[in-house]
């Protein structure tokens, strides 16, 4: 019998913590300058759900920003009580989802190559955004302080260096030291933020707008959904029980798509933006030490604490370079999981989702490929056994 798993606080778990802040900070502050929200809000409501997720999973599942509505709802600029009611609405849709057995039953379609090239395709994805945060923001994320090119470009390029030798190859958390001299360095040059929206409430309870609804499906829930499925629900699950496998055991598809319902409606409710347990999220806190939930109750009372004080813009003073160095890091890990796959037609179903995936940004379109080509091997390989019986 499997020893009931414990959550720890121990020096790996604290850096595990850090390990996913290249993609949420700015996507955070995008969601703060052209959605409305606050960053009070923003921390206090994901710091609450990284709790409550460390509390009961026993390891690091990540709370991260549904990443297609985020970046639609950018795009668009709608409002913010808009996409906390879309949360109520996407919570409702995941819970029914869960209790009725259709994530079980779509689990079946899900195979390991397909998990393997969902999280391929995360993984190049990420690897571009680091470079990209990198390229095209300065030192700081829309500071008044200006920044070369190539010297973000010769810190971000050191910086992956140092962490690579010193944090996964030396075991010493040097990121626990990076962050606040990159904090430390923004205090002593006075560093101002262009931020439209500097204060909030930390909760603004919402009534559901029942007559968004059908705009909330049609331009937002649906063109997530697929996401959801294949990169928090299947892809999470399998990374959970890969990285941490008799730990995880309280990890399962069924489990995964519930708590993102609950905690969809459960910030919705409060005016929050929606989240789900993005795969990306949870290689990067593996791949910076985490080990139990311990490392999400860290960030998620954090957060809180950051909420809670006069200063909730400054976690935006980590500088850029930092932040890249850290999401490309996060990207190899998820990557590296393709090497689980042992048969070569498993790796070319694996390939041709994630390449695809990557290059047309549209995981509907992968997966159907990815579905079609796994029916074509099954069939080749069924007609090939039966004529070579017949002969």
């Amino acid at each position: 019998m499997n020893p009931t798993p414990k959550n720890h606080f121990k020096l790996s778990e604290w850096s595990g913590a850090v390990g996913d802040l290249g993609t949420t900070l700015p996507l955070a502050f995008a969601l703060i300058v052209y959605n409305g929200f606050s960053p009070e809000r923003i921390f206090f409501l994901w710091g609450i759900a990284y709790i409550l997720s460390g509390w009961y999973y026993k390891v690091p599942v990540a709370i991260q920003p549904l990443k297609a509505m985020a970046v639609i709802a950018i795009a668009t600029g709608y409002s913010a009580s808009a996409l906390s009611t879309t949360a109520v609405f996407y919570g409702i849709l995941l819970i029914l989802l869960s209790t009725t057995g259709v994530i079980r039953w779509l689990g079946n379609w899900f195979t390991p190559a397909i998990v393997r090239g969902i999280q391929l395709g995360v993984g190049l994805i990420l690897a571009q955004k680091a470079i990209q945060l990198t390229v095209e923001n300065g030192f700081f994320l829309k500071s008044s302080l200006t920044s070369s090119l190539m010297l973000n470009a010769i810190i971000f390029a050191t910086l992956i260096i140092l962490l690579w030798w010193v944090q996964f190859r030396r075991r010493f958390p040097i990121i626990l030291l990076i962050i606040p001299t990159g904090i430390l360095i923004a205090i002593l040059f006075n560093v101002h933020l262009d931020l439209s929206t500097l204060h909030g409430s930390l909760t603004e309870p919402q009534t559901p707008q029942w007559n968004f609804f059908l705009n909330s499906l049609i331009f937002l829930m649906i063109p997530q959904l697929p996401l959801t499925l294949g990169n928090a629900v299947f892809a999470a699950c399998d990374a959970c029980h890969a990285f941490w496998k008799e730990q995880a055991q309280r990890v399962t598809t069924t489990k995964l798509g519930f708590s993102i319902g609950l905690i969809n409606i459960f910030i919705g409710l409060l005016g929050g933006f929606p989240i789900c347990h993005g795969a990306g999220g949870i290689g990067a806190h593996a791949q910076f030490g985490g080990k139990t939930g311990g490392t999400t109750i860290i960030l998620g009372t954090f957060f809180v604490l950051v909420a809670l004080s006069p200063f909730s813009t400054f976690l935006f003073f980590i500088p850029v370079p930092v932040l890249g160095a850290m999401l490309l890091l996060d990207s190899y890990r998820l990557m590296t999981l393709l090497n689980k796959l042992e048969l070569k037609y498993d790796l070319l179903v694996a390939i041709l989702v994630g390449s695809v995936s990557f290059f047309t940004r549209n995981l509907t379109i992968a997966l159907l490929l990815g579905f079609g080509l796994q029916l074509g091997q099954y069939l080749y390989g069924k007609w090939y056994l039966q004529t070579s019986s017949e002969l």
